[in-house]
């Protein structure tokens, strides 16, 4: 009994297809919050030096295991608020400003320390990550005359807040 081509390729579901647009968002929102969450957690877990006695890591600075520390557009922000005397008190977040699409227009996501429990919604941390994203559209809308969408996450990457400019 000889099976067509057709009825062979029924048989494979998933052989030779590629995954679906949605899928692949799947897949690159899950990357992106193992990615952070590792991050965080080797963080937690390791301070780079056994010997020494556990020091409280500088709010002012993203940690130096942070995946792509040193990044441009996150320094360049952090730089601005520690210039603005109303958001000073945004330094002690750690943040890592990532852009999701160059634009226009420009849709960036800034992955915070904030809702550790990932309590997202209800979270009392939304009221940062709403003065977090004021900031960043505050600066950016100034300093790039652009416009976009910024999305303030937990390190789950779960949108904590979101705002336009």
């Amino acid at each position: 009994m000889k099976l067509s081509a057709q009825n062979d390729s029924a048989a494979l579901p998933d052989a030779g297809r590629r995954p679906s647009h949605s899928n692949r968002r799947q897949l690159l929102g899950l990357s992106a919050a193992a990615t952070a969450l590792f991050a965080t957690a080797a963080v937690a877990c390791s301070n780079g030096n056994d010997d020494a006695p556990d020091a409280a890591p500088s709010a002012s600075a993203p940690a130096s295991n942070w995946p792509g520390n040193g990044d441009p557009a996150t320094e360049e922000f952090r730089k601005h608020l520690a210039q603005d005397e109303a958001a000073k008190d945004l330094l002690a977040i750690s943040m890592h400003v990532i852009t999701e699409q160059a634009g226009p227009p420009a849709s960036i996501r800034i992955i915070t320390n904030l809702d550790r429990e990932l309590r997202d919604s209800d979270s009392p941390d939304v009221p940062k990550a709403e003065k977090v994203a004021k900031a960043f559209v505050d600066w950016h809308s100034r300093e790039y005359n652009d416009h976009g969408t910024v999305k303030i996450s937990n390190p789950a990457t779960e949108t904590l807040t979101t705002r336009s400019w």
